[in-house]
């Protein structure tokens, strides 16, 4: 992968398989503001990497890039092996590859008058075309296994807000994802109700073999659970390791004077 200092294994299958996504050469500019260089990128099946850098540095686009919410400049996007995005433009194979991949933001983006099975039934009933039934049956067992099966019937604006992010993950999981997207989705939360809505996708790569990429600056979070660490700085990726070895030895100039501020925030 271009850009990068620490070196580690490439991001594959644990059966050797193809990278489950697959960015190469990405650029994007808004309007004369460059905020994506060439960059490169790879998640495998069941990987949980968690992506850090300063704000403005990049890490939102190529999420919203990977979710398919933003075009390109440049570049090549591949789900499962299959290109979705070449040279910028968009394929038609990208209408069926994009339900791999599913986005969890950070200010929920749920309708506040729905309830929660309404919330959850919308992206099924309408691209999937699933029966009512069958709908669901389905958001109850999602639900359970966010820890959240009693609020089936509940309106949004009576959750806190770690239980309206638990339900945005189930929400997201209704369209049978590989992988989750996740953009900052605990940065409102409480530490202790932060570190319990991060702890459910790790008991989805667990489970279900759910894979994620997360935007977070809980470092206690990516040391635990990160299967690795990448570290975008002005547009390009320019560190990646084992959280163990890029917290504890950074090797570019950036990643060290982030976990120093993170650490000295916390202090």
């Amino acid at each position: 992968m271009s850009d990068t200092k620490t070196t580690t294994a490439p991001a594959t299958s644990s059966d050797g398989s193809q990278p489950l996504v697959a960015v190469r050469g990405i650029t994007k500019s808004f309007g004369k503001q460059p905020v994506l260089h060439g960059v490169d990128f790879e998640v495998a099946s069941g990987e949980i990497v968690v992506v850090m850098g300063i704000s403005g540095s990049g890490k939102s686009t190529l999420l919203r890039i990977i979710a398919g919410l933003t075009q390109p400049d440049s570049g090549e996007v591949d789900i499962e092996g299959v290109p979705v995005i070449k040279d910028g433009v968009v394929l038609p194979a990208w209408g069926t590859k994009r339900r791999a991949v599913g986005m969890v933001f950070q200010q929920y983006t749920l309708w506040p008058h729905m309830d929660v099975l309404a919330n959850m039934s919308l992206g099924p009933r309408r691209v999937m075309k699933e029966n009512p039934a069958a709908t669901r049956k389905r958001a109850e067992d999602v639900l359970a296994e966010v820890g959240m099966a009693k609020y089936l019937r509940s309106q949004p604006l009576s959750l806190s807000g770690g239980q309206r992010q638990r339900v945005a993950i189930a929400r997201a999981l209704m369209m049978r994802p590989k992988l989750i997207l996740c953009d900052e989705i605990t940065s409102a939360l409480d530490p202790p109700v932060a570190r319990e809505v991060l702890s459910v996708l790790t008991k989805l790569k667990k489970d279900d073999g759910v894979g994620s990429v997360i935007v977070t600056h809980d470092m206690a979070f990516a040391s635990q659970a990160a299967d690795r660490v990448v570290f975008v700085e002005d547009g390009r990726i320019v560190e990646q390791a084992p959280p163990r070895v890029a917290f504890r030895n950074p090797q570019s100039e950036g990643l060290r004077k982030f976990v120093e501020a993170v650490r000295w925030e916390t202090d």
